[in-house]
């Protein structure tokens, strides 16, 4: 069976991050079972399953973690969210489709956006997360720091990763619109060498402590949408346990 970047990292992630001076409070982490089957109906039959309050886990994760492949790409992404349609162009695992007549179906536009982003502040994690992994500024690049390659990107595509991050940033969406704790982390392609997947899996760590950092630090809600604005802004909140999955 061909290894999987994504789940190589996920599957051995630690049950727990020791509290540190920016996280005074440990970070469990509690990765599925299993890795995602690559199919459309599974997908949307799999998240209310997976995420609060349909998940039995106590106590409810803060954050959800997705980590994806990207096979194409030569650096690590957070992704800031993801299109609602669009998945009717790549058949998945079982030949399937899901159109966007299936999506307006299950995901009306008269009750969800066609995009959906989450709802931390993706800038504010990029600095944490490039501090934690040595980055002596955000302004600086991985060839000036010796460093991995982390980004942001505008959006997860119009496969599998994208389509189970929309499902995950619309199920939180249906419970409360302002409140969408849900990440998404796309990895290249690093089976080809052990210390490259070593590198990945300090790049999700490093990541997961940023998330917590930020979600402790300014929240993860959008603040200006519940002042009728702009979908952007914070909140305090406290938050010690993450969950991760990888798709």
């Amino acid at each position: 069976m061909p290894r999987n970047s994504s789940w190589e990292i996920a599957s051995t992630l630690p049950a727990l991050i020791p509290a540190s001076p920016n996280n005074p409070s440990p970070i469990h982490i509690h990765v599925h079972h299993e890795a995602v089957r690559v199919a459309y109906k599974h997908v949307v039959d799999l998240v209310p399953k997976l995420l609060p309050p349909g998940n039995p886990l106590y106590p409810q994760p803060d954050i959800i973690l997705h980590i994806g492949l990207a096979a194409g790409r030569d650096y690590f992404t957070l992704e800031q969210g993801a299109h609602g349609r669009g998945f009717d162009k790549i058949p998945d695992v079982d030949g399937e489709r899901f159109p966007d007549s299936t999506a307006e179906k299950k995901f009306p536009s008269s009750k969800f956006p066609t995009v959906l982003k989450t709802s931390f502040n993706t800038a504010d994690v990029l600095a944490r997360w490039k501090a934690n992994l040595g980055y002596a500024s955000v302004e600086g690049n991985a060839e000036d720091e010796d460093a991995p390659d982390v980004r942001l990107s505008a959006d997860a595509g119009n496969f599998l990763c994208g389509f189970i991050y929309y499902n995950s940033l619309a199920h939180y969406f249906s419970i409360k619109e302002d409140e969408r704790p849900v990440a998404f982390m796309h990895v290249p392609d690093l089976t080809y060498s052990e210390d490259k997947l070593r590198e990945g899996w300090e790049v999700a760590v490093a990541l997961i402590k940023a998330l917590v950092e930020s979600k402790r630090k300014n929240g993860a809600v959008d603040s200006m949408k519940a002042q009728g604005q702009a979908r952007d802004g914070t909140r305090d909140v406290q938050v010690d346990d993450t969950f991760t999955q990888r798709t």
